[in-house]
């Protein structure tokens, strides 16, 4: 931070340095929840009956050559989820839309459960065919764990998977 502070010419104010220094403080103790939380929603996804297809380290098969790499680099699957929606963009902005507890937003990362749409967010101006080569569908879901207890967060899943379920319902 030193070095960058020297060539970019910007100083952090006192309370910027407080505010992170206070932060540090539980950043572990945060870390491993949302760690243990993602856990527990990447079990219920795993075999969901409206879920194609799990992308989450801790779902890494022991026989998979990348299950060696993840053991020696990760300590945590870490709280990202991705996962892909049977069906279409419709499906997938069904699903999002009716989300209570876990928020829409194009950064993920924060104490807060957040979700997102590749397709149309982060990756929009990514041409069709790039899109398809690294696995952007229409129905992927990218999910940042937060802190909030495992159960609420697998309900909003839930309620939103139904309302999935209500489209096709006459």
């Amino acid at each position: 931070i030193k070095v960058l502070r020297t060539f970019l010419g910007n100083m952090a104010s006192p309370y910027t340095c407080w505010l992170l220094m206070r932060s540090l403080e539980t950043l572990k103790v945060r870390m491993e929840q949302q760690a243990r939380n993602a856990q527990e929603v990447a079990r219920f996804l795993v075999n969901h009956a409206q879920v194609s297809n799990l992308y989450y380290l801790g779902a890494i098969d022991f026989t998979h050559p990348s299950f060696g790499i993840y053991k020696k680099q990760y300590s945590s699957s870490g709280a990202m989820i991705a996962f892909e929606i049977k069906g279409t963009q419709k499906e997938a902005f069904t699903f999002l839309n009716n989300l209570k507890l876990i928020k829409l937003a194009v950064s993920l990362g924060g104490t807060e459960s957040l979700a997102q749409h590749p397709a149309t967010m982060t990756h929009a101006g990514v041409c069709p065919e790039l899109k398809k080569e690294i696995g952007i569908t229409a129905g992927l879901i990218r999910i940042s764990i937060g802190v909030e207890h495992h159960a609420d967060l697998i309900a909003d899943i839930d309620a939103s998977f139904a309302a999935i379920k209500s489209l096709y319902v006459l």
